[in-house]
């Protein structure tokens, strides 16, 4: 692939935004994400919200930050967020990704959990607690730490501090996230 100025990935950045336009609803979901956000949703909806008319900033240096009031309303299911799916006002899924916490050590964690080490997710296959050290490596499956069984999910997308939702509880303010575009 061929490398690509800044102004040109700034242009592929902006045009995320536009092309999903003003105030989209972001949704968290348990789970892992469909194979494409033109396929239909998947896991149980936790918490969705509309976003603010101008939801992400001018993209600078290829990066594009999204905007610190990105906020789901209440939650109206419980479970761990395993993945996020912004969608225009017309009901078109644009965008998905992974959602994951930041691993810890010595924590007690369920099936399904995501955690983020490293830059890499990983999702309990089995309930048990961290390792005092370390943590999940690997891209497998059948990673072990501590007394958790993790499956390597892919590259991180979105971390939250906590990715346990209960229902009714306040929205989640996503405090950043950015995409980087290819080829810098």
């Amino acid at each position: 692939m061929p490398q690509l100025s800044t102004a040109v990935r700034n242009a592929m950045g902006n045009a995320i935004e536009t092309a999903i336009g003003a105030s989209p609803v972001l949704e968290y979901r348990t789970g892992l994400p469909p194979a494409s956000p033109a396929s239909a949703s998947t896991g149980t909806l936790l918490m969705s919200g509309t976003l603010p008319a101008d939801w992400a900033a001018d993209a600078a240096n290829g990066v594009k930050s999204f905007n610190a009031n990105m906020k789901a309303d209440a939650a109206v299911g419980a479970g761990y967020a395993g993945h996020f799916r912004v969608k225009a006002s017309d009901g078109t899924y644009h965008m998905q990704g992974l959602v994951s916490e930041n691993w810890t050590a010595a924590k007690a964690y369920v099936v399904g959990q995501q955690v983020n080490l490293n830059g890499n997710v990983y999702r309990a296959t089995t309930a048990g607690t961290a390792a005092a050290s370390g943590g999940p490596t690997g891209t497998g499956t059948g990673v072990t730490d501590g007394t958790v069984t993790w499956a390597y999910a892919g590259p991180v997308d979105l971390i939250l501090t906590n990715t346990n939702i209960a229902v009714g509880q306040d929205g989640i303010t996503l405090n950043t996230y950015q995409l980087t575009m290819p080829n810098g």
